[in-house]
């Protein structure tokens, strides 16, 4: 089983190890579905929203998050990382947290 290091923007000193598989079609739904960056953003409710589409579209096994919450747990964490690595980013002073990709996607 593969592991992914998923950072985290906010605690730089902390990693979060998360089963390849998972991290990987969360962090795909998410990018699918977030608009790009000359948007206004997506708010977070609205990108788990998609994010959970997304996985019933791609008829992805319920198993894999199996446990109420967890698609929300690793939608957080991926965002997280996404945003530490660069890949998408918060509005400014937008409460609550509106988000998009970045140009680096």
């Amino acid at each position: 089983m593969s592991v992914v290091k998923a950072q985290n923007v906010n605690h730089p000193d902390h990693q979060e190890n998360l089963k390849e598989e998972k991290y990987t079609v969360i962090r795909d739904a998410m990018l699918a579905n977030l608009p790009d960056s000359s948007s206004d953003g997506m708010l977070f409710n609205q990108l788990e929203e998609k994010v959970a589409a997304y996985l019933a579209e791609h008829n992805v096994p319920a198993e894999l998050f199996p446990k109420p919450g967890s698609v929300r747990w690793y939608c957080k964490t991926v965002q997280l990382d996404l945003e530490a690595k660069g890949l998408i980013e918060r509005l400014p002073k937008q409460s609550p947290i509106r988000l998009r990709k970045t140009e680096a996607v």
